[in-house]
């Protein structure tokens, strides 16, 4: 269960208007669901490359943060030749409402992390101190997989993998590697 979502809306070198529309497209979708929904907004103008995006990250009642984002950048009219077409960009309507799609999504898959983040987690439980670690997670990807082989090649530590039919999430279980730092003193 999400108790809370928070996100930023980011723009720069473009109008801040299109910052507000993105975050009503965004929390519209998101009021649907869950009354908490606090989006920021953020525009700044300089530098060289205008764009805006949105990053949101769902709160859920056991902890569990499970982000998504997305950014569209906008080509500068000095790269843009006569000849060639120019891109379709997408409207800050779709960016908003996609970004709270592919949260839902993540929210829907279970686990404690998102799909992004999955590795990371694997790394952190293979590098942790000689015991055991117990994580659920949505649907592998890809990516995930290839941490774990990278983790088994490199630390040799194996995960035993359970896939739980009901909730269509993953149970994986790894005693750590107990690699210490050296560089920290002790005190």
């Amino acid at each position: 269960m999400v108790k809370r979502i928070r996100g930023v809306a980011f723009s720069t070198n473009v109008s801040p208007q299109i910052v507000t529309r993105i975050f009503y497209a965004a929390r519209g979708l998101f009021n649907k669901f869950i009354p908490d929904v606090h989006i920021f907004t953020d525009s700044r103008a300089g530098g060289l490359s205008a764009g805006c995006g949105v990053s949101v990250v769902a709160e859920t009642t056991t902890g569990c943060l499970i982000s998504a984002d997305a950014t569209v950048s906008y080509p500068n009219v000095d790269e843009m030749s006569e000849q060639s077409e120019k891109p379709e960009i997408m409207s800050p309507e779709d960016l908003g409402e996609q970004v709270a799609s592919m949260l839902l999504e993540e929210v829907a898959q279970g686990g404690v992390v998102d799909s992004t983040h999955q590795g990371l987690l694997f790394m952190l439980c293979a590098l942790c101190p000689p015991d055991v670690s117990k994580v659920r997670v949505g649907q592998l990807t890809p990516r995930a997989i290839e941490s774990l082989r990278n983790i088994k090649e490199f630390l040799d530590v194996k995960f035993i993998i359970k896939p739980d039919p009901n909730s269509n999430t993953v149970t994986l279980k790894c005693v750590g590697a107990g690699v210490k730092n050296l560089a920290r003193k002790i005190s």
